[in-house]
């Protein structure tokens, strides 16, 4: 019997509500929606969050929803683009390994961006559009796996549109008819080409456009407008068949539910692309347990999974900060350097350092296959190999970085980045009354309250 995994991810989003969700994972969503605003904050100051901001602005039409650290509302629809876009602007929102998919970046913006704009949405729903918004967007990703990044797919920009989608409709309430409609019509928008990663600033847009595409898909189906009612598992042309060569249908519905795989997305400590982190505390572990310093250094290979060595692998160039937060070799150089791959690690004066550029032609990346018979679990399992100019060897192994679901960071190291980052728009008491907020949303009246402290 053919699967309705479509239909079936539409009852389960429609059907959804707050006191079905465990009350774990309502503590965890409330951590991203935290780490995103901060993410967002931080990313409206940069220039590619500023333009996209400014083209919103220009685009005009109705002023239904704030753009975020500005003093404007536009459409909920360009809301969700200006701000999606601000949220992934500098690789440090949130991340769920397996699916590949930063999905505070595609859930939030159009969840709060739709509130906003249709008033009387109170917290408990807010929280529960959001969370749906995760579970569809994280297990669409895992349907197509890394066979979909390995093709050249950005996973955040395609598969996020369906999650995006889903919170969308869900702040609207739509029945699971309409929410099936929703999902057809907001998943064949998804889009993004990982080449976007070795230079420019589109990459950033990609989940700026998934996020706006959800409320396109909702709003549509709304008016009834139908999609693609078996977009996911249809046989010709179906998401699952088209965007992945191994694309595991079952993922879609297994435990739908009963497991949340929102409770297992991760928060990023570094400023620099997922698959870099376990290199980059491999070399730096190395590095201090055994007191070597950078100039000791003759080469560094680093052994990481094939999917690894395609997303993060090319000879450095100074191309653009996204070129240097995904790229391997630059993050292992600076890392030996500098021992930090954070937000000053990632400025246009370092990014075209001589210094680092020459350093990361020490720095070789391999695949190694017996990595890939792992599985996803492993996808970022890296092992550093550092051969110092007097002839030794050294060599660590890290499976999983800091802040992923088996090494999470603790509520308050969230918190202490959000600061860091919400810092750099809200005052102190701004920043401390959005995060009391947040922590307390499911006690909120209306949504708007929160999407107001978010306006400058």
């Amino acid at each position: 019997m053919k699967q309705v995994s479509t239909q079936a991810l539409a009852q389960f989003v429609s059907d959804l509500t707050y006191a079905k969700i465990p009350s774990a994972v309502i503590e965890r969503v409330k951590l991203c929606i935290l780490d995103t605003l901060g993410c967002a904050l931080f990313g409206s100051t940069l220039p590619w969050a500023k333009i996209v901001a400014e083209f919103a602005q220009d685009l005009g039409g109705k002023q239904e929803a704030t753009i975020w650290g500005r003093d404007f509302k536009v459409s909920a629809a360009n809301a969700a683009l200006a701000n999606g876009t601000a949220v992934h602007s500098f690789e440090l929102d949130d991340l769920h390994k397996v699916s590949i998919v930063h999905p505070g970046a595609i859930a939030i913006p159009p969840a709060l961006a739709m509130a906003e704009h249709m008033g009387g949405c109170d917290g408990q729903e807010f929280l529960t559009a959001v969370v749906a918004g995760y579970e569809v967007a994280i297990r669409v990703g895992m349907s197509v796996g890394t066979s979909h990044l390995q093709r050249g797919f950005h996973p955040t920009g395609t598969n996020g549109a369906f999650g995006a989608g889903a919170a969308a409709g869900r702040i609207i309430r739509l029945d699971s008819q309409k929410m099936t409609h929703d999902l057809g019509i907001s998943g064949t928008q998804g889009a993004g080409l990982m080449a976007a990663q070795c230079a420019g600033m589109v990459k950033r847009l990609h989940a700026g456009r998934a996020a706006q595409s959800g409320i396109y898909g909702a709003l549509l189906a709304q008016k009834g407008f139908t999609g693609i009612t078996d977009i996911l598992e249809a046989d010709y042309g179906g998401y699952c068949k088209v965007m992945t060569d191994a694309g595991d249908l079952n993922v879609l519905t297994a435990g739908l539910g009963r497991t949340y795989e929102t409770a297992k997305v991760g928060f990023k400590p570094y400023a620099a692309g997922g698959s870099t982190h376990t290199a980059h505390e491999a070399v730096k572990s190395l590095m201090t347990q055994n007191g070597l310093a950078a100039q000791a250094i003759d080469r560094i290979t680093i052994k990481a999974t094939t999917a690894t060595f395609h997303h993060t692998s090319w000879e450095y160039q100074p191309k653009g900060v996204t070129a240097a937060q995904m790229n391997m070799q630059y993050v292992v150089a600076v890392t030996a350097l500098e021992g930090e791959i954070f937000i000053d690690q990632f400025t246009e004066e370092k990014i075209n350092d001589r210094e680092i550029i020459a350093y990361s032609r020490k720095v070789d990346v391999v695949p190694d296959p017996e990595l890939d018979k792992l599985g996803p679990e492993f996808r970022h399992t890296a092992i550093a190999e550092i051969r110092t100019k007097d002839g030794k060897t050294y060599r660590e192994r890290v499976d999983t970085a800091k802040g992923s679901e088996k090494r999470p960071l603790a509520p308050e190291q969230v918190l202490h980045k959000y600061r860091l980052l919400a810092g750099k728009v809200l005052s102190p008491k701004g920043a401390a009354e959005l995060s009391d907020t947040v922590f307390n949303l499911e006690a909120v009246a209306d949504i708007k309250a929160l999407a107001k402290m978010l306006a400058t």
